[in-house]
């Protein structure tokens, strides 16, 4: 499997993927999740705590996986975006564990709004055909025929 980062906007994937859909597209299927991530602050102090409070920093992690309908495509576009809540301490355990199921309005509301955390976009190919598939869905994407509003 090969994995290539992907210099495009996260805004233009969503919005093109949710006018794809609205507009019938049954060969693309998407799924997006939402999970909170505690990733210990190595100098508690920095943020206003004392320094030898055990805390965390709290990250909401936000993944879109787009890909075609049936597995022998072979390719996935996924988007990940994580914004750091901020620091908190381990009894502030309000935050589910497992990531859940979020709708993809859901995911452009939380995640893709103006200052919302740093994105990431990757697509994963089995093999070099997978990757001239996927090269068409890029090709249409990059064109984006859908008006915006």
């Amino acid at each position: 499997m090969t994995d290539t980062d992907l210099d495009v906007p996260a805004g233009q994937i969503v919005h093109w993927l949710r006018d794809e859909l609205a507009g019938g597209n049954t060969a693309i299927e998407v799924r997006a999740t939402r999970e909170y991530v505690a990733e210990p602050l190595a100098h508690p102090e920095e943020a206003g705590l004392e320094e030898d409070t055990e805390a965390a920093s709290l990250v909401t992690v936000g993944t879109l996986e787009a890909r075609p309908v049936g597995a022998e495509d072979g390719w996935v576009l996924e988007i990940r975006v994580e914004d750091v809540v901020g620091p908190h301490t381990p009894e502030d355990e309000s935050v589910q564990e497992a990531p859940e199921e979020i709708d993809l309005d859901d995911f452009i509301a939380q995640f893709i709004a103006p200052d919302r955390g740093t994105a990431y976009v990757t697509v994963r190919t089995d093999t070099a055909e997978a990757n001239r598939r996927f090269g068409r869905v890029f090709g249409a994407l990059i064109r984006d025929r859908h008006k915006r509003s």
